[in-house]
């Protein structure tokens, strides 16, 4: 097979990035005391935050990151609930592949125009993806929940708008969702199906999150969608007229 020749950027579908987890060392056993001990001079031991559960190590994990938590859509069923009757955000975006130290990945680039400035990516021939945020909550396997912004392009845009439109579901954030996706690219489908609460303990064995935990995960604004630097752009633009 010919050598493919060096591209700098080029537009392609958007993909998912996948992370690797360090395995930790179980710590030793506990050594047990023969002598008898005061249970803590009568005070109620605290209660343990520690959870069971891979979903409950994912949303541990996102917790610790400093930027807003994308959902992503799998071909396993994932339990979710909006926030708010309403989309937070609505502004387009472009997707760029580009060399990375790990290899070549999908970026996103919000496009200018969303600050009504000219977009050097618009300019180059790069058309922006129409993006449209919701604040959701990610129920986890054990009923715990996290905070979410689920980015939807046009056709999931699609599928919520009829259920918000609908007076049996709205508003959508009246109950959940059970949501997952088949097929790649262009042959794309999704299920996006509405749950009642008492859905979740009868058929999943889940306790729904009360209102107030619910309220206590807050929420994303229009404020995390970034303006990116202009001369940024003008680079990745360049990059896009040297592919052709």
């Amino acid at each position: 097979m010919a050598t493919p020749t060096k591209r700098a950027a080029r537009r392609i579908p958007r993909v998912e990035d996948e992370d690797e987890v360090t395995p930790v060392k179980a710590a030793p056993a506990p050594v047990e005391d023969d002598e008898d001990e005061d249970d803590d001079d009568g005070e109620e031991k605290p209660t343990s935050k520690i959870r069971r559960g891979l979903s409950a190590a994912r949303q541990i994990a996102d917790s610790t990151s400093p930027f807003a938590q994308a959902f992503k859509l799998t071909e396993h069923i994932q339990i979710i609930k909006f926030l708010e009757p309403d989309n937070y955000a609505a502004y387009t975006r472009h997707w760029i592949e580009r060399m990375t130290p790990t290899g070549r990945q999908n970026r996103s680039y919000n496009c200018l125009k969303n600050w009504d400035k000219e977009c050097p990516l618009c300019e180059a021939g790069d058309k922006p993806q129409a993006v449209t945020s919701f604040n959701i909550a990610l129920i986890g396997d054990d009923g715990h929940a996290s905070l979410k912004t689920w980015d939807c392009g046009p056709k999931l845009l699609g599928i919520i708008e009829n259920y918000a439109r609908d007076p049996k579901v709205a508003p959508i954030s009246k109950g959940f969702w059970l949501v997952s996706r088949s097929g790649k690219g262009g042959t794309t489908n999704y299920q996006i199906v509405p749950i009642k609460a008492h859905s979740l303990s009868d058929d999943y064995d889940i306790d729904a999150p009360s209102d107030k935990e619910l309220a206590a995960l807050g929420i994303y604004d229009s404020e995390i969608i970034t303006m990116p630097k202009t001369r940024d752009l003008e680079e990745i633009a360049s990059e896009l007229a040297n592919d052709y």
